[in-house]
């Protein structure tokens, strides 16, 4: 048993509450379960509790000295294998390993817009960006209303750093 993988109480550790990963406090181990503390105060039970590099915490040791119960000691079998086996806590890939996927459709549509050099519809935008290659089209039944809002959006959001400019009703242009 290693000692990084040994909390005691009052230890901080980390924990999964729902998809987010949470920091907590440990305040006890009972059987499989591990008693912890979040940062709001509320007490609740966890399956695993994993130290900041992500390696399941497999022991616990009492703050008052007293030997945790065999059965205390032992971690939660599922738990731990799931962490073992996934590779979530390893470095993320380098760009270049990642395979190339597709642009999103706005970045898709800017490109077209920078390559032509004139104002375009929205609809002549998708086309560009399916012929060239570099947007392919999910399951969405309306991308051209799709486009139009999120090129609006963009229009308001950020202003004079959009990369859009409306040109007319319905025609944008390459705004940088």
């Amino acid at each position: 048993m290693s000692k990084e993988n040994t909390v005691r109480a009052g230890d901080r550790a980390y924990t999964k509450v729902g998809r987010n990963l949470v920091e907590v406090v440990v305040v006890d181990r009972i059987d499989s379960t591990w008693k912890v503390k979040s940062h709001t105060g509320r007490t609740f039970y966890a399956r695993a509790v994993q130290t900041a590099d992500g390696k399941p915490v497999t022991a616990f040791a009492r703050a008052d000295g007293a030997a945790p119960s065999a059965k205390a000691a032992t971690p939660a079998a599922t738990p731990a294998k799931k962490s073992a086996a996934a590779p979530k806590t390893s470095a993320p890939p380098s760009p270049k390993a990642v395979p190339q996927k597709g642009l999103g459709l706005l970045s898709a549509a800017a490109a077209v817009l920078e390559r032509a050099g004139e104002a375009m519809s929205v609809k002549a935008m998708i086309e560009g960006a399916k012929a060239s290659g570099l947007w392919t089209p999910g399951a969405g039944k309306t991308p051209e209303q799709t486009l139009y809002s999120a090129i609006i959006r963009e229009i308001k959001d950020k202003g004079d750093a959009s990369r859009f400019r409306k040109e007319g009703r319905g025609r944008f242009a390459f705004a940088l």
